[in-house]
């Protein structure tokens, strides 16, 4: 459970807040490539927001339809809290998703609507910072 969640999570940093990138370097490569359905090189909002959709519903272990922390693993307190907009102790879909699509689009340096492998390291090493 850890590894995809860091894959899909902390690998491209676009669950953690602003500082709260994972400690251990992250292979974005392999997440990159699990998540780029047409095999472009480039990841569109669509491939991305697919791959979070997929992501919650594995980690969705009681079928709740909301992530409590628990549920969601690896994922840093501070990180989980801040996507939880609404304070309620879990994570709807549409939190998971929203705060995702910030950070997709805070990583899109070009702001072309698509990330690219540089990019993503870009934003990790911010995030770093």
């Amino acid at each position: 459970m850890g590894s995809k969640w860091l894959i899909l999570g902390a690998a491209l940093g676009l669950l953690a807040a602003p500082g709260l990138a994972a400690a251990a370097e992250p292979d974005v490569e392999a997440a990159f490539a699990a998540m780029d359905a047409n095999g472009d090189g480039q990841l569109d909002i669509d491939e991305y927001v697919a791959a979070v959709v997929g992501r919650f519903a594995e980690l969705d272990a009681d079928g709740d339809r909301m992530l409590t922390l628990a549920e969601a693993g690896e994922v840093p307190a501070a990180a989980f809290a801040a996507a939880d907009r609404d304070g309620d102790g879990a994570l709807s879909l549409g939190e998971a998703v929203g705060d995702r699509v910030v950070r997709f689009f805070d990583a899109d340096a070009s702001h072309d609507g698509l990330l690219t492998q540089a990019e993503i390291h870009a934003y990790l090493e911010e995030l770093k910072s």
